[in-house]
């Protein structure tokens, strides 16, 4: 588990993520309201678009929208934002088209409890927050290419 001392903290761990970012790679963010999982999104969005010399978005939590879309590359590389907070059945996740889309983007989710058993290589990103002390962490577990780069990059 690693301390997140402030935002900086927050984007570097990002920043150290999107070198491994492809199409088809899905992202889970488990975590209290407030704990940290859109700024985490918006870091890790506007650098992919940094990186790649687009204009940086305003990214907004998609708990309405349930999907929000992001270019982050000039080759029409996409991210997908999803937040599934409002999402009670799985059959609304077949609904909207999750499955049959997900490969066509980097997928970030929020609040990801229903999928998980529907997918089988993921990276999970865990967020804590201390309520009384305000003190964040964050922790990462992954399967499939993720568990080679947890192990070599956050030892």
């Amino acid at each position: 588990m690693i301390d997140l001392k402030d935002l900086n903290e927050t984007k570097k761990i990002a920043r150290k993520f999107i070198k491994f970012l492809e199409q088809g790679d899905i992202v889970l963010l488990q975590g209290d309201l407030g704990s940290g999982k859109t700024t985490f999104s918006r870091f890790l969005i506007n650098q992919l678009q940094s990186k790649n010399k687009l204009p940086m978005s305003e990214i907004t939590s998609p708990t309405f929208n349930i999907v929000n879309y992001y270019d982050v590359k000039k080759n029409n590389l996409q991210v997908a934002h999803y937040d599934f907070y409002r999402i009670k059945k799985f059959k609304e996740l077949e609904n909207i088209g999750f499955l049959d889309q997900i490969q066509n983007f980097v997928s970030i989710i929020e609040w990801p409890n229903l999928i998980k058993k529907a997918i089988d290589q993921y990276l999970v990103i865990s967020f804590f927050l201390n309520s009384k002390t305000d003190e964040r962490k964050i922790k990462f577990k992954g399967t499939g290419k993720w568990c080679q780069i947890l192990k070599n990059e956050f030892k």
